[in-house]
């Protein structure tokens, strides 16, 4: 089969009726504002905020927004007031940095500027940023450890690399299976999906602190489209049929209770490509 560009791809998932729902959570809406108008509503991002810590009083950080895409996460970061560096190989008005630029116009506080560049050589100064954000991003570098590499050094001393929903696989055969599966990369190519100890040993070896290895289950981030409250929802039923009716709403209100169901959700959840999330620290 011959490969078309991703924007080839994503107008093919758009026009199949079968696909409206998982172009909606892709945010890959033809309009891509309002696609970015939900991410910023979103329980993922509500989450991506309170790990980074972007209170309200928190403002005109410097953020390197690395895979824009249609930028969506761009779009978030600079209506809460931050200046928004949105960098991508993809140019494409659709679904690359045309699109991006498009919503720069639209952000009332922060700022949204664009550039096109693949990870491995980003066209930035040394400790130019105070956050480095990859919204599945590092499973398409063409260079694991270089483009890692790069983050790092964009990065400011103690500034924040995230680095969220990034496919992890046990072995080839995983990876083989995810790849055979994934809907659109039989069109475009680009996928990919690595071991969990490979993405820590680059984090690590690029002088980059892991602070939280958020596992599938351990966090919105991850299990979008699955809401928290459908994770409760299945935590009680669980506590439930284990327990009986006495016991689950004791439980059920215990976020210890609910933190160890989410941590053995994950260790059971063995399926290829699922997604990890992965908050540093430049030391």
């Amino acid at each position: 089969m011959d490969k078309c560009t991703y924007e080839e791809s994503v107008q093919w998932m758009r026009s199949q009726p079968e696909h409206a729902a998982l172009t909606k959570q892709c945010y890959l809406d033809e309009d891509n504002l309002i696609a970015a108008k939900r991410f910023t509503m979103s329980e993922e991002f509500a989450a991506v905020e309170a790990f980074l810590g972007l209170n309200k009083s928190r403002k005109g950080l410097k953020i390197l927004d690395l895979g824009c895409g249609n930028g969506i996460a761009s779009y978030a970061f600079a209506s809460l007031g931050h200046d928004v560096s949105a960098i991508d190989p993809d140019s494409s008005r659709d679904v690359g940095l045309e699109a991006t630029a498009r919503l720069a116009s639209s952000v009332g506080a922060g700022s949204i500027l664009t550039f096109c560049s693949f990870a491995e050589s980003l066209p930035f100064p040394d400790a130019t940023f105070d956050i480095v954000f990859a919204r599945q991003s590092l499973h398409h570098f063409q260079d694991l450890r270089k483009g890692v590499a790069e983050c790092s050094r964009v990065l400011r001393s103690v500034g924040t690399f995230f680095a969220t929903r990034e496919h992890v696989v046990t072995d080839e055969e995983q990876l083989k299976t995810f790849l055979a599966e994934h809907l659109l990369h039989k069109f475009h190519g680009g996928e990919h999906a690595y071991p969990l100890k490979e993405y820590l040993s680059v984090l690590q070896g690029a002088g980059l602190r892991v602070v939280r290895c958020l596992a599938p289950y351990d966090s919105v981030i991850n299990h979008f489209p699955e809401s928290n409250m459908q994770i409760r929802v299945r935590f009680y039923e669980a506590t439930l049929q284990k327990y009986g009716r006495w016991i689950t709403p004791i439980l059920w209100r215990m976020p210890i209770a609910e933190k160890k169901y989410r941590h053995r959700l994950s260790a059971e959840y063995d399926v290829p490509g699922r997604m990890y999330s992965f908050l540093c620290v430049k030391d």
